[in-house]
């Protein structure tokens, strides 16, 4: 499910930020798009945190959430609360 794009934040919805890195797809959902990207790059931390705790000598290797955007976009999908969604298009 992919809902179109709006430019302006959810005003009674929510949004969700995903980022696709080389292995995974990390989301973060939130009422705008900060809050959207604010969850999504602490995923990422929690993940680098545990990758780092088995690998330490890839500290530099894997960029911390604040030089995540250097290297991955951040795509924002925006759905209204209680309504229904196909190919991303709002249908009900």
């Amino acid at each position: 499910m992919h809902p179109t794009v709006r430019e302006t934040e959810a005003a009674s919805g929510m949004v969700v930020a995903e980022m696709n890195t080389h292995h995974f797809m990390f989301r973060g959902a939130g009422r705008n798009r900060d809050a959207a990207r604010r969850a999504v790059l602490n995923a990422w931390r929690v993940h680098r945190s545990a990758l780092l705790a088995r690998y330490p000598e890839r500290t530099d290797s894997i960029p911390d959430a604040s030089r995540m955007e250097d290297h991955f976009n951040i795509v924002y999908l925006e759905f209204d609360m209680d309504a229904g969604y196909r190919d991303g298009e709002r249908i009900v």
